[in-house]
């Protein structure tokens, strides 16, 4: 967990650097590189890692590594948030001077929602403000539901943002329930066992009736393509609030629409419920 005032300085940072190196949404990561002085390596290192900042004691120059055979093409949604998360190694001063001075060991960054360390979360969350910076990610969101048809929110809104920004699914998942302009309950799960979740800090905190670990409650749109065959829903259902959650007897929010949409990553097996009210 990164603290609060942590945090407002890496995305201060994060987004000074996105403001100086952009094409309308998109971040131009090869340009900061440049602009540095950083070499970018694009090779075969098999499933050592995704990502590598090293420092080459001779040249007294930094290197970043990332690695192609993890899936982390060059502009692919893959490379580009391992870049970013490299270059956050880079540019927070007590990362890149850590392994200037040997106070910190190089290191191997994976794409891991789990488990991960002081660091690499900070190197995370750099990369998720360097690609998706707070008010141009904003300002499309509103755009695009004003443009589209039925003006009302649903995941098009998730997808269309992962596509103008060119970050993952995931990734600009998480990046909504922090900033986004709706408030949303997102879970994310494979083989039937819930991983993570992501919710805005406007969404109820209801109690949920899953822990992550558990399987997903079977009465919901993602259980039941765990349970079921021939039961993958990708449009809009409307659910029950009590499906996923437990709810107070005064709570008179219970009584609002709640909608439940599916994505489905063919690449990586795991399913994204994105939860949310009319």
């Amino acid at each position: 967990m990164i603290q609060t005032g942590r945090k407002t300085q890496i995305c201060k940072l994060a987004e000074y650097i996105a403001n100086e190196f952009s094409d309308k949404n998109l971040t131009l990561l090869d340009e900061i590189a440049k602009f540095e002085d950083v070499p970018i390596h694009f090779d075969n290192y098999e499933n050592a890692f995704d990502g590598m900042l090293l420092y080459d004691t001779d040249s007294k120059d930094f290197h970043i590594h990332i690695n192609i055979d993890n899936g982390n093409k060059q502009n692919s949604k893959r490379g580009r948030f391992t870049l970013a998360h490299e270059l956050g190694h880079f540019f927070l001063d007590e990362h890149r001077l850590g392994l200037k001075y040997g106070l910190l060991e190089p290191h191997a960054s994976f794409h891991n929602i789990n488990h991960k360390s002081a660091i690499e979360l900070e190197a995370d969350y750099f990369a998720s403000c360097l690609l998706m910076p707070k008010d141009k990610f904003r300002n499309f969101s509103a755009e695009h539901r004003r443009l589209t048809r039925n003006k009302k929110f649903s995941l098009d809104t998730i997808l269309g943002l992962s596509s103008s920004f060119q970050t993952s699914v995931l990734s600009t998942l998480m990046r909504f329930g922090e900033v986004g302009t709706h408030e949303i309950f997102a879970v994310i799960s494979k083989d039937n066992v819930a991983k993570w979740y992501v919710k805005s800090a406007d969404f109820p905190n209801w109690t949920f009736k899953f822990r992550i670990g558990d399987a997903v409650p079977q009465t919901t749109v993602a259980g039941e393509y765990f349970t079921k065959e021939n039961s993958k829903y990708t449009g809009i259902e409307s659910v029950s609030a009590d499906d996923w959650f437990y709810i107070p007897s005064n709570d008179n929010r219970a009584g609002r629409k709640m909608y439940e949409q599916c994505f489905y990553s063919e690449s990586y097996g795991y399913v994204i419920s994105l939860i949310w009210f009319d």
